[in-house]
C-alpha cells in the first residue's frame, strides 16, 4: 500500500505542476495492478501461515478438521484422480489410512486452495470455505464489491489486453486514494478476523 501511495503521489504533484511526460494515467493503472498484487500475496501468505500453524500443533490427520484433511492428502488425491480404475482400490485404501493416522500430520504448507478464478471473489469464498470461516463479504464490505473489477483490470494489463493508461483513465486520483485507503483498511480487518478465528486449537481440530 505504501508503494501504491508513493507511485500516485509522484505522478500527481501537489503543486499542480504537470509532469513531462505526463504519466499520471499510467501510474493510476499500475496502482490498480499493485492492489491486486497486494491482495494475492496477502491471501497466499495467510494460507501458508494457517497450514504452518496446523503442523506445529502436532495433531494427527485423524483429528484435523475436514478442510485441513484435504491438504493432508492433497498429493494422494491428485494421484488417485489420475489412476486407472484397477489401481483406485489400492490408492483409495492408502488415502483412507493416511486420513485415519492419529500420529502424523502430513500437511504441506506449500499448498494453496486455488480455485482457478485468478483471485476473483469466488477465490476468497473458497479460501473461507476450506478453512471453515463464514461469509467474508461483511468483513470486506466495499472491497468485496470491487474485487472482480480489480482482477479483470489487472489481468487486462498483465496480459497485454490494455495498457496501464487505458485502465488509469477510468479513475481519478481522488477515486484511487479512496480505494487504496479502503483496500488497506478492509484487508487488515480481514487478517485480524482470520487471526482471531485461528487463535484457538479448535480451528484446526475436529471435536472428539
Amino acid at each position: 500500500m505504501d508503494v501504491v501511495r508513493s507511485l500516485l503521489n509522484a505522478a500527481h504533484p501537489a503543486t499542480g505542476a504537470t509532469l513531462h511526460p505526463d504519466i499520471s494515467k499510467e501510474a493510476r493503472g499500475l496502482a490498480v495492478l499493485l492492489l491486486y498484487a497486494a491482495y494475492e500475496n496477502l491471501l497466499t501468505t495467510l494460507s501458508r501461515s494457517l497450514l504452518e500453524s496446523a503442523t506445529r500443533l502436532h495433531v494427527g490427520n485423524r483429528r484435523l478438521r475436514n478442510g485441513f484433511k484435504i491438504f493432508a492428502v492433497h498429493s494422494m488425491l491428485q494421484s488417485t484422480s489420475d489412476s486407472p480404475q484397477t489401481a483406485i482400490w489400492r490408492s483409495g485404501l492408502d488415502l483412507m489410512e493416511t486420513l485415519s493416522d492419529g500420529r502424523r500430520c502430513t500437511i504441506s504448507p506449500n499448498l494453496f486452495p486455488n480455485d482457478g478464478t485468478n483471485f476473483r471473489r469466488s477465490q476468497v469464498q473458497t479460501f473461507c470455505n476450506v478453512y471453515g470461516l463464514p461469509d467474508p463479504g461483511p468483513v470486506l464490505r466495499e472491497v468485496w464489491s470491487r474485487l472482480d473489477t480489480i482482477v479483470i483490470e489487472r489481468n487486462a494489463i498483465a496480459h497485454g489486453g490494455e495498457n496501464p493508461g487505458d485502465v488509469g483513465r477510468r479513475y481519478t486520483l481522488a477515486d484511487l486514494n479512496v480505494l487504496v485507503d479502503l483496500w488497506d483498511r478492509r484487508w487488515m480487518e480481514f487478517i485480524t478476523w482470520v487471526e482471531n478465528a485461528a487463535s484457538s486449537r479448535d480451528f484446526y481440530r475436529a471435536p472428539r
